[in-house]
């Protein structure tokens, strides 16, 4: 069938009807054989205007359709029975209208070559809670598919929001609610732009992982994932140059309690740091950590200033060391290697001169002078307490009983009554009666 519904199809002059008309002839039509290229031509009263033209090739021209006046009623042409006349009552369609189709074909395919719109939804009372456009989709493919040109800047979708809701919320069940892909190294999937406010908020209730106490772990509100080479999951950067914070975690919220940051290696086989700090500046700071009681930072330098002091899970403090032949283990007791500058050796007589102190076993404060930090060093305790390998060979040791070296390599003893000048590593501080040899706490005092 061919709709009629506006003036603009009422400029066509000529509708081609090469057809074969499956209507009955009857004994009282009228029958007009016009000869080949001519035509019927009816005119008006006065003979002058051209009312209706219908060549003998089938061709039907009515020369008046375009100054006549709009009209109600559509004129339609059927194919099939090869006749016009108005429309049936389900050709086109009134509003409101309904209807379901089963075709291979688009439904509804609008194509503007021009400067205007395509298509346009409003509703104008200010009561209807009613949305302008609804999808719904029950297949496999996409609610909504929007194509734009590689050289078009516009935006995809443009929401102009002038109340205080949403400009745009998606509710999934089971997929992602926005999933942003972007194939350029200076764009982003998602970007938000704001002068005030936050710009970017991520809620997470806790209502189906927080029924099981812990289960909530590992599942962030935010989650950055990068898996390229050096990237970082999560960036954040200042461009104001009277200073803001590129990346902050609070805790506390509300009453809620935890931790504002935490950073964690979780492959056992990565040897990275599991928090890296940077900072360019010669004269700034690398780290700053305030608290109610005081501050500590640690300078560019890599100095630590401490406003309470520190604290140490070990006893003493120690230095990295080199040194020759058999490689010192803790409690031992080594001296100075006089073949080797600026090496150490493990003891090698009784009451030696050359003795240096003790290997230690978990310093407080380790430090290096000029030595790598690698695992295997031994560290020589320089002050604070220590445990030492220890012999009876000097005689049974009691707490404050001096320490020298021994005859037997690595090993200390009870000093004897006259004590010869750098020979004392020592005091102890704990007893040794039985066995030949054992392990005592011993105080860095060397003398």
């Amino acid at each position: 069938m061919f709709a009629q519904p506006d003036t603009a199809w009422r400029k066509f002059a000529v509708l081609p009807l090469t057809l074969a008309c499956a209507c009955s002839v009857l004994a009282a039509d009228v029958v007009v054989q016009p000869a080949a290229g001519s035509a019927l031509v009816v005119k008006d009263a006065a003979g002058a205007a051209e009312r209706l033209r219908v060549q003998e090739d089938g061709r039907i021209a009515i020369p008046g359709w375009q100054s006549l006046p709009s009209q109600g009623t559509q004129m339609c042409i059927d194919f099939v029975a090869g006749q016009m006349g108005p429309c049936a009552a389900t050709v086109g369609f009134s509003l409101p209208y309904a209807q379901t189709v089963n075709d291979a074909a688009t439904l509804f395919n609008v194509t503007q070559s021009g400067s205007g719109g395509a298509l346009r939804g409003a509703i104008s009372s200010n009561g209807n809670v009613n949305p302008v456009l609804t999808l719904e989709h029950q297949g496999q493919g996409n609610g909504l598919e929007v194509t734009l040109p590689a050289t078009s800047s516009a935006r995809g979708i443009n929401v102009q929001h002038n109340g205080v809701g949403p400009g745009v919320f998606v509710n999934s069940q089971g997929g992602n609610s926005i999933w942003g892909i972007v194939n350029s190294i200076s764009s982003a999937a998602i970007i938000g732009d704001g002068g005030s406010g936050e710009i970017i908020v991520a809620r997470h209730s806790g209502v189906v992982c927080g029924a099981n106490i812990g289960k909530c772990n590992g599942i962030g509100a935010i989650v950055g994932r990068h898996d390229g080479p050096g990237g970082p999951a999560v960036r954040g950067f200042v461009t104001d140059p009277e200073g803001g914070v590129g990346v902050l975690g609070q805790a506390g919220i509300s009453g809620g309690t935890g931790h504002g940051g935490r950073f964690e290696n979780v492959n056992a086989a990565n040897t990275d740091a599991a928090l890296v700090a940077t900072t360019r500046s010669a004269s700034g700071n690398i780290a700053l950590f305030e608290g109610q009681g005081g501050k500590a930072r640690i300078d560019s330098a890599g100095r630590g200033f401490f406003d309470g002091g520190t604290q140490t899970g070990g006893a003493d403090v120690a230095e990295l060391i080199p040194t020759k032949g058999l490689l010192p283990r803790p409690g031992d007791v080594v001296e100075i290697d006089p073949d080797n500058a600026l090496h150490y050796r493990l003891s090698s007589g009784a009451e030696s001169a050359l003795v240096a102190g003790v290997i230690t076993t978990k310093p407080g404060v380790l430090m290096n002078a000029g030595v790598a930090d690698a695992p295997g060093i031994p560290a020589l305790a320089l002050v604070g307490r220590v445990p030492v390998k220890v012999t009876l060979e000097g005689g049974t040791i009691k707490p404050g009983d001096l320490l020298v070296s021994a005859a037997k390599a690595g090993h200390a003893k009870k000093a004897p009554a006259q004590v010869t000048p750098g020979t004392v590593i020592g005091k102890a501080l704990q007893p040794h009666v039985d066995g030949e040899t054992g392990l005592v706490e011993m105080l860095v005092m060397t003398r």
